[in-house]
């Protein structure tokens, strides 16, 4: 019998996509320029890694550095680490939970904010 190729969207946002496809049992995470096909338990482990990563601990602890991405997320291989700036994180986040990208409730400082900035 021939198996009916499913993909559902489960979330989108501006820097990336979440599908799950019934097919393959896989979870396929589309974000900036990566993808990754993630089982059932690689999904859950990142999902989890990436709700523990503390956003204020890394903005605090790096906030002189000129480094425009400054959260980290480490993976198994050992040379290579996903890093990642504030908006970034933020919507990587959100496609792994319920809420929404502009609900989050994190404070920036002024320094932590990438826009050009006139004060009168």
């Amino acid at each position: 019998s021939k198996r009916i190729l499913k993909i559902m969207k489960i979330k989108q946002n501006e820097y990336g996509e979440l599908y799950y496809c019934n097919c393959d049992q896989n979870f396929h995470l589309v974000f900036n320029n990566l993808h990754f096909t993630l089982n059932n338990y690689q999904y859950n482990l990142l999902k989890s890694h990436i709700l523990e990563i503390d956003i204020k601990f890394w903005l605090e602890n790096f906030s002189d550095s000129t480094v425009k991405r400054k959260i980290p997320i480490s993976t198994n291989q050992e040379n290579l680490i996903m890093i990642f700036d504030i908006h970034e994180f933020i919507n990587l986040k959100s496609l792994f939970c319920n809420h929404d990208v502009n609900n989050v409730g994190i404070y920036l400082s002024s320094n932590q904010i990438d826009y050009p900035n006139n004060l009168n």
